[in-house]
């Protein structure tokens, strides 16, 4: 995971937000200021207000990032937009809706994919932010690299693999347990003889997270007062499309 902060202009990240909750408005009769009518904990749908340009202030960044991991234009953006998390109550390590977002033999042998978060509102410590498995993608692709010839490896059979060989990963995966955020986010532990913890995906508005497709990474509970207000958009390695490994 790459965090770079204050990519985006803060100004840029406010007017979005503004934008953000005009639609909330509009359509689910949510008001910012008025904490009675968040009611959808997880809003979603968001095409029409990502497909009508209003994100583009965004681009040069996003293609400055690209044009980092793929070579100058090699490269395409794919439908992305906002993730809202309004308050949910409690807050724990997530045990459930661990995945990845594509199939990591796809990209085993060259990057295909990333996926770029960014905050519109400040988003705090369980405050909803994304969940993710530091280390993650380097225990998957080590598996992924010793895998026996035809096994499957999409997104459910790398957590199944990984529930069934890996000690630290099946008690993740487990409902309960003792001290969760203790033992997974603090002391973390180690699988295919490398270090992983969980963490959260937290910033301020303009920060960025690039995230390597073959992350570990789920929903999380949001805790607090406020909304969790986030941007996500995949880039992906046109080359590596054209040569067969479409999303």
């Amino acid at each position: 995971m790459l965090f770079v902060p204050g990519f985006f202009a803060p100004g840029d990240m406010a007017a979005l937000a503004d934008v953000l909750w005009a639609d909330l408005r509009r359509r689910f009769g949510i008001e910012r200021h008025g904490p009675q009518t968040w009611r959808d904990q997880r809003p979603a749908q968001f095409k029409a207000l990502t497909r009508s340009g209003v994100f583009d202030v965004l681009r040069p960044g996003l293609a400055a990032l690209a044009d980092g991991f793929f070579g100058a234009g090699n490269w395409e953006q794919h439908f992305g937009g906002p993730l809202v998390t309004f308050p949910t109550g409690d807050w724990a390590v997530p045990h459930n809706v661990w995945h990845l977002d594509s199939t990591p033999s796809d990209y085993a042998n060259g990057l295909k994919i990333i996926r770029v978060f960014t905050f519109l509102e400040p988003v705090h410590p369980r405050g909803g932010g994304t969940c993710y498995v530091e280390g993650s993608n380097r225990v998957v692709m080590d598996r992924v690299r010793n895998a026996a010839p035809g096994e499957p490896l999409r997104s459910a059979d790398i957590k199944a693999i990984l529930q069934r060989e890996e000690p630290w990963f099946r008690s993740l995966f487990s409902r309960g347990g003792e001290d969760r955020e203790r033992r997974f986010m603090v002391e973390g532990g180690t699988a295919r003889g490398i270090a992983v913890r969980v963490k959260e995906l937290i910033g301020q508005p303009g920060d960025v997270y690039v995230m390597h497709p073959a992350m570990l990474h789920t929903i999380a509970g949001n805790a607090l007062d406020r909304p969790r207000m986030m941007l996500a958009f995949p880039l992906v390695n046109r080359t590596r499309v054209a040569d067969g490994n479409e999303m």
